[in-house]
């Protein structure tokens, strides 16, 4: 730890998701214990599978969520960490490698810190910006593996990096949307390595550990493999796409849909009549409608179904299910339908866990609510940022440029 505070003072995290805004604030106290103090929330309509595509519109739901955020907590909100995802967003593990010179061959920070030096001069796609770079395990001699190489003899220190990058102009928009709210962005952290924070300990990470947070527009996930990040991934499909699937295949409003997803969702018709039916009361656009339970269980099981293979298909293609020794934790807001956990038990061949509940000190009214899991994540890595990192000053003047606040990429 690098510095302590003297006095408790407000961390603030802000989920940007694709159909509600959710502010959390919490107090880091000086023992560096954190006390969640309560959240605000805004529904969106200017956002996309999980990316603005009103800048307006989306800009009007943050502010709404952080007035809302400060009535509850009774803080001014200057300083906040966000969460970033989207589908363009782009994952991979590279390896890097440096001699090291001297008669005792001896390993120095400098040798590490060369590495590191190295992974910015990566070569990405020239729109692209590295927003999470993550040391998976280093290397000396003989590929062996060095859990701490400092001070070791080797002729030569390799390094795996997982490293994710997305287009520049997208995280800009982002960035510029919150910032332009008279709102400091202290530092970021994509959206799935935020939710699992809030889920796994350090002995599930080191067991090897899948982290799958379903929201509206998007599917985040999370592979941890001894103890390290192994790959993460966004799906452009979430809660929305069932809806809208439900919308067409029942000839239903698209808010009819969701009502009726909501209430009556269920991914089996298991017990249900043949001929069950439920119905939809008449309103001043529709008619009443009687609705087959077997027909809506059927179309939300093949769309849900489809999300979870495609993300066993790409771990299975990474070759990682071997290094999960452990669970596959499913939440976020669409892993509240029922049936979820038998679904996932027939597709991933690893157990599978709602994860539902978080263990944050302070106002428990959110601590088992799974739609704020990338929130609730997001606070306990400001939380650990927070006391390990001096807080930059001047962001609000955009310091040089955008261009130079996305480069202050630190290591997760």
């Amino acid at each position: 730890m690098f510095w302590r505070k003297k006095e408790n003072y407000a961390v603030t995290a802000v989920d940007v998701g694709t159909s509600k805004i959710a502010v959390a604030v919490g107090e880091l106290r000086p023992d560096g214990s954190l006390v969640l103090l309560g959240v605000g929330e805004s529904a969106v309509t200017g956002i996309r599978k999980g990316e603005i595509v009103d800048f307006q519109l989306a800009q009007q739901a943050i502010e709404r969520a952080l007035v809302d955020a400060e009535a509850k907590t009774e803080c001014m909100i200057k300083y906040v960490y966000l969460n970033l995802s989207g589908a363009h967003l782009e994952p991979r593990v590279i390896r890097l490698k440096t001699a090291i010179d001297g008669e005792d061959h001896r390993i120095t920070a400098e040798h590490v810190e060369r590495l590191a030096r190295d992974l910015e001069d990566y070569a990405i796609p020239a729109e692209h910006e590295i927003i999470h770079s993550a040391v998976q395990h280093y290397y000396i001699d003989n590929n062996a593996p060095a859990a701490e190489p400092i001070g070791l003899s080797s002729r030569t220190l390799e390094a795996s990096y997982h490293i994710v990058h997305g287009l520049r102009t997208r995280l800009e928009t982002l960035f510029r949307c919150v910032m332009e709210l008279d709102v400091e962005v202290v530092h970021y952290a994509l959206s799935s390595y935020a939710s699992a924070q809030a889920i796994l300990t350090k002995q599930q990470k080191g067991l090897g550990a899948v982290v799958i947070d379903m929201g509206a527009g998007v599917t985040d996930y999370l592979v941890y493999a001894d103890g390290a990040v192994a790959h993460s991934g966004v799906l452009a499909v979430g809660g929305d796409h069932v809806t809208q699937d439900l919308a067409l295949g029942l000839k239903l409003p698209f808010a009819k849909a969701e009502e009726l997803k909501t209430r009556h969702g269920n991914l089996y018709a298991d017990g249900a009549r043949p001929n069950a039916r439920l119905t939809i009361p008449k309103d001043t656009n529709t008619d009443e409608r009687n609705v087959y339970v077997e027909s809506l269980a059927k179309i939300m099981h093949l769309r849900v179904r489809e999300t979870l293979e495609l993300v066993h298909e790409e771990i299975e293609r990474k070759g990682l299910w071997s290094q999960v020794s452990g669970h596959v934790y499913l939440t976020g807001g669409a892993s509240q339908v029922a049936g979820l956990l038998r679904l996932a038990g027939e597709i991933f061949p690893a157990p599978a866990r709602l994860a539902r509940e978080f263990s944050l000190e302070g106002d428990q009214t959110y601590n088992q609510r799974p739609d704020l899991a990338t929130a609730l994540g997001l606070l306990r890595y400001a939380q650990h940022y927070d006391l390990t990192h001096e807080r930059a000053t001047g962001w609000t003047r955009l310091r040089h440029s955008m261009q130079d606040l996305l480069a202050r990429v630190g290591l997760f």
